[in-house]
């Protein structure tokens, strides 16, 4: 894969999981980030505090996100961390998606 075929994969499946979010950013939810890899796509939601609610929310992203892939079927999961992102590590987490204010 080409890295314009791969920037070009990233971008489609971080829109896709914007899409996968709606509805479904709480106000305990202080950032999330997508990490697209070859065989794997993760969503890591930063939270006030981790609650059933937020395991919920991040299970139906997860559920949404891939009945949206077409053909492809990396395999998707998600992490809670409860607490801000860390300014130092913000590569390391891929696209950051959404950062409350």
């Amino acid at each position: 894969m080409t890295s314009s075929e791969a920037l070009r994969r990233e971008n489609e499946i971080v829109l896709n999981a914007v899409q996968a979010l709606l509805g479904l950013v709480s106000s305990d939810v202080i950032a999330v980030a997508v990490l697209v890899e070859v065989n794997r796509v993760e969503l890591t939601f930063w939270v006030r505090c981790h609650t059933s609610e937020i395991e919920e929310d991040a299970d139906q992203a997860t559920f949404e996100l891939d009945a949206l892939f077409s053909g492809e079927h990396p395999m998707i999961e998600s992490r809670i961390h409860v607490g801000e992102p860390d300014p130092a590590n913000l590569d390391s987490y891929g696209r950051m998606i959404y950062w409350a204010k």
